[in-house]
C-alpha cells in the first residue's frame, strides 16, 4: 500500500467528522430540505465528498507498480 501524504489523512478527519451532526444546534422545529431533515441531507452530503475524494485518492496515489 502506498505511503498517502499527511494532508489527505486530515482531509479524512474533516470529511468524517463533517459526516456526523454533532455540530449543529439542537432546535424544536427542524427544517426540511428535499424532504429529509436537514441533518440528514447535510450527513449524506459528506458521505458523498468521503466516496469522491476515495476515488481521487486511489486514482491519485495508487498504482500497480506500488503494490
Amino acid at each position: 500500500m502506498p505511503r498517502m501524504p499527511r494532508w489527505v489523512w486530515l482531509v479524512y478527519i474533516v470529511l468524517f467528522a463533517a459526516s456526523v451532526p454533532w455540530y449543529l444546534t439542537t432546535d424544536d422545529v427542524v427544517p426540511i430540505w428535499i424532504g429529509l431533515p436537514y441533518w440528514v441531507v447535510l450527513s449524506l452530503s459528506a458521505i458523498l465528498c468521503v466516496a469522491l475524494f476515495t476515488l481521487w485518492v486511489v486514482r491519485r496515489y495508487w498504482r500497480e507498480d506500488d503494490l
